[in-house]
């Protein structure tokens, strides 16, 4: 089994690897993008053009502004520390009447700040094929709330204060599916798919004690898992 998150300080800062280790000149500024939720359906005029509609069980309650710091030795001790790209999280939940959370789906459209030159620099050869765009896939399985004290400013903690200022509380053990893909052709911006659910409502074991289930087990629940996971939304290229 893959995914254990031993890695996870990059779990939803993976996106942000710069390609260049020079600081970074200026770059004129971008014309905000027009972006919308309705009954489901969001709606992006650029970066990307994308309409993509989240599944009816699934209530959106709302968005959130974040910054990502040059945190990693990869960036120049220049810039440690500063803010080098940005974006928009919209949270979508299914939850029930005490809104205790059983899943979560997440739109992440980020990009680098204009102010500077990195790029994503993914390779998509393997990727998934979804509309016009190429995503990369991957699933993890965590306790979201140790990763949360370990990474506070990072957007998984964000998106978990998030829910809690909104008065909704979850497991701390969480599996998730993962879709990533370019926003733009200079590779400036990207958008990131997040599917998540609760490891012990979803199958009735604990993190710890999923851990410890066959590789054959582990395998038919994560294969189920990612099945549910894309069929939880539809992307049509604008």
């Amino acid at each position: 089994m893959k995914k254990y998150l031993s890695f996870l300080p990059l779990l939803l800062t993976l996106s942000c690897t710069p390609s260049k280790t020079d600081a970074p000149p200026s770059a004129p500024e971008e014309t905000k993008p027009v972006r919308t939720v309705q009954q489901n359906l969001f709606t992006s005029d650029t970066l990307p053009n994308i309409q993509l509609q989240v599944a009816e069980e699934f209530d959106y309650i709302g968005s959130f502004y974040f910054e990502i710091l040059a945190e990693s030795e990869e960036y120049p001790d220049s810039i440690r520390g500063q803010a080098v790209a940005a974006g928009d999280r919209y949270v979508f939940t299914k939850a029930d009447e005490e809104k205790k959370v059983e899943k979560l789906f997440i739109i992440q459209l980020e990009g680098f700040l204009p102010s500077n030159a990195f790029q994503y620099n993914y390779r998509f050869d393997q990727a998934e094929q979804i509309g016009n765009n190429r995503y990369r896939h991957n699933t993890w399985f965590y306790d979201s709330a140790e990763q949360a004290a370990r990474n506070p400013n990072n957007e998984g903690a964000k998106t978990r204060q998030f829910l809690l200022d909104k008065g909704f509380s979850l497991e701390d053990d969480v599996m998730m599916a993962r879709w990533l893909g370019l926003a733009s052709e200079d590779r400036k911006h990207e958008v990131i798919l997040f599917y998540i659910e609760m490891i012990e409502d979803s199958t009735g074991y604990s993190l710890k004690e999923f851990e410890t289930l066959p590789q054959e087990e582990q395998a038919k629940i994560e294969g189920e898992f990612v099945a549910r996971a894309r069929a939880g939304f539809v992307i049509t290229d604008l």
